[in-house]
């Protein structure tokens, strides 16, 4: 038969009241147990005198202040400041509870504005700022067309000779503007005299050179890619309650980086910061023709006419672009010696249609 002091007491409860105490034993027990309604509450006896008691008696309570969620009032110790909800049971939501001062701040949330952070496009969006990503850019650019080459091929000169009918005529032309044209040659001799049908020979004029230049297109003419000069993300905040009208709850970043975003050109009344050149995405509607090139800087500089003698193509002249020779020749050919300079090359196509940048957005930011 267990004695009086070694007696611990468990108190069921059933509907709200202490449950019925049995096969308790022992003339001595004196302890009174007073339960107004059930609590989460242990109470040990273990030890209790038959009078007084005072040793070992001791009370642990359960509340909302302990870790995870409390199985009697569903409320955990830490609160969620971005749920809408007061996880903690304090009577405080979200931003108005002190547990969320250091990491959570009211902002002011326009009308259709979506509350977040600016990032660099290609960072991550920090905690709290994941519920959407939204890519912005700015500085549009990409005028012209690319892809086109240009050969440039050798460049060919070409003289025409004009033939004086005496001597003194020849002597007689400082100005280089009488003669009659007989021929035009190249740097090929064809053995063929350039007097060939005139009766007589009275000396030859060389006219300034035709340069003959080109080149040959190349490639496929395409638009410059797009570019932008800036590109940033926008990371959305799953915002919570706790604010005053017209303010959310959302995590607490570097102010610079604390925005507001909306679609097309608004006003930012309450921000410190308004951009509204920023868009999303463009529209190209670019086409290019076909690629074409010009040729410059070719010349015959350093090309002469050789005049033969007597139906050979053996140096008996050298006569310069716009010189004369009134000398004796019999039945001479001519044709061109030296080496021209080469040309370079200048690509050309045209651009039509355009390029429009699209989704114009406008941040409000509290720095």
């Amino acid at each position: 038969m267990a004695s009086a002091r070694d007696i611990t007491l468990h108190l069921g409860c059933k509907d709200g009241y202490p449950g019925s105490m049995t096969n308790l034993r022992g003339p001595a027990i004196a302890a009174l147990v007073s339960l107004s309604a059930c609590s989460v509450q242990e109470r040990n006896f273990a030890g209790a005198g038959g009078s007084g008691g005072g040793d070992g008696a001791g009370t642990t309570e359960h509340s909302s202040a302990s870790a995870g969620t409390s199985a009697t009032t569903g409320c955990t110790q830490v609160e969620d400041c971005f749920n809408g909800a007061d996880d903690d049971c304090d009577d405080a939501v979200d931003c108005a509870d002190t547990d969320c001062a250091e990491g959570a701040v009211c902002l002011k949330a326009p009308t259709n504005f979506e509350l977040g952070v600016l990032v660099d496009a290609a960072e991550p969006c920090p905690d709290g700022f994941t519920a959407k990503e939204t890519l912005l850019f700015r500085g549009l650019s990409g005028s012209g067309c690319e892809g086109c080459g240009c050969t440039p091929n050798p460049t060919d000169c070409a003289a025409d000779l004009y033939l004086y009918a005496d001597t003194s005529q020849c002597e007689a032309d400082e100005r280089g503007t009488r003669g009659t044209l007989a021929k035009t040659v190249g740097f090929t001799c064809d053995s063929v005299p350039i007097n060939n049908g005139f009766v007589s020979w009275g000396g030859v004029r060389v006219a300034p050179f035709d340069v003959i230049q080109s080149c040959t297109a190349t490639g496929t003419a395409i638009p410059a890619p797009a570019t932008w000069a800036e590109s940033r993300k926008f990371c959305h905040a799953g915002a919570g309650a706790g604010c005053g009208a017209g303010e959310a709850c959302v995590p607490r970043q570097a102010p610079a980086a604390q925005c507001a975003l909306v679609s097309g050109s608004a006003t930012c009344s309450g921000y410190a910061r308004r951009e509204s050149d920023w868009f999303r995405g463009y529209n190209d509607t670019r086409t290019c023709s076909s690629c074409s090139c010009t040729a410059s800087g070719g010349d015959c500089n350093y090309v002469s006419v050789e005049l033969g003698n007597d139906y050979s193509c053996i140096n008996h002249a050298r006569i310069q672009q716009g010189g004369r020779y009134c000398e004796y020749a019999y039945s001479p050919p001519a044709h061109l010696v030296g080496e021209p300079t080469n040309s370079t090359c200048t690509s050309r196509t045209t651009l039509s249609g355009s390029l429009d940048p699209t989704g114009q957005s406008t941040l409000c930011c509290v720095e």
